[in-house]
């Protein structure tokens, strides 16, 4: 089969034949990829930032975000047939440990994570377990939606867990109106109550935010602190959500967060 190689750190992925995956255990999928997402820390992969943290040995395929349709399937897999169409969570969690027992699968004792420690979707299949498949609706194209698998969990994960905070006359106040942050904005949209702030330097992605649920759009600048606090009659916000996760937007979040408020922030890597 046919895959996107990181061979060498800080240089081009370099499209190689080698062996498609096999079953070795008794719940191993492999999975036809239909779509994989970029996400920027594919791109700090290819610079080798992480190159020491991971040790993970070249050459391997990367990618993480994926979904496509089960190829075949190991003896002991009983939710999916082969043809099913399936997104697949960055993560093959064991399921045994206490982490994964917890539901705090991210933090499993012996997680293998596809495009980082084990080879990716950058190539035509994938090897992962049952355990990581979602299976699609009928009519779902899994090039659509495959970074939902970790953009869609991420942004997921952390209005979930602001969004009982966000109470109506309340507001929330979610920074980075990117990949993640459009995708923020329309769960909290759902699952909150509060009135929602969008901030960003660029105007296409606030009028992004604006169509699928923010009230209020304020273009990143010397005056947004300032135009954040004037709505909320210079008190600050009860919630921050930021998305961008730079030394300065933890910074920025400080000045425009009310007393006792609540910020859920990234760090960017």
């Amino acid at each position: 089969m046919k895959a996107w190689l990181l061979e060498q750190y800080d240089q081009p992925l370099s499209f190689e034949e080698v062996p498609e995956p096999e079953i070795n255990e008794p719940t191993d999928v492999i999975v036809k990829i239909g779509g994989a997402g970029v996400c920027r820390t594919d791109l700090h992969l290819i610079e080798g930032i992480w190159a020491e943290t991971l040790g993970t040995p070249l050459p391997f395929t990367i990618g993480h975000e994926n979904a496509g349709w089960v190829h075949e399937i190991g003896p002991n897999v009983t939710e999916f047939n082969v043809g099913d169409p399936v997104i697949v969570h960055p993560v093959a969690s064991c399921g045994k440990c206490l982490s994964c027992r917890a539901g705090e699968d991210m933090h499993c004792e012996n997680m293998k994570f596809m495009g980082l420690t084990h080879n990716g979707g950058y190539a035509e299949y994938m090897k992962t377990s049952e355990r990581a498949l979602i299976k699609l609706d009928d009519g779902v194209n899994p090039a659509d939606v495959a970074p939902l698998a970790d953009a869609g969990i991420t942004a997921y994960r952390a209005v979930k867990k602001a969004a009982p905070l966000a109470k109506p006359g309340k507001k929330v106040l979610m920074i980075g109106m990117g990949g993640l942050g459009h995708i923020g904005v329309q769960l909290m949209r759902e699952f909150g109550n509060a009135d929602i702030i969008a901030l960003d330097m660029n105007k296409e992605r606030l009028d992004m935010a604006l169509e699928y649920g923010a009230d209020k759009g304020i273009l990143g600048g010397d005056d947004a602190i300032s135009e954040v606090r004037k709505l909320s009659e210079d008190k600050g916000v009860e919630t921050i959500i930021d998305l961008v996760g730079t030394d300065q937007t933890h910074a920025d979040s400080m000045k425009m967060l009310r007393k006792g408020g609540n910020y859920f922030g990234f760090f960017a890597i």
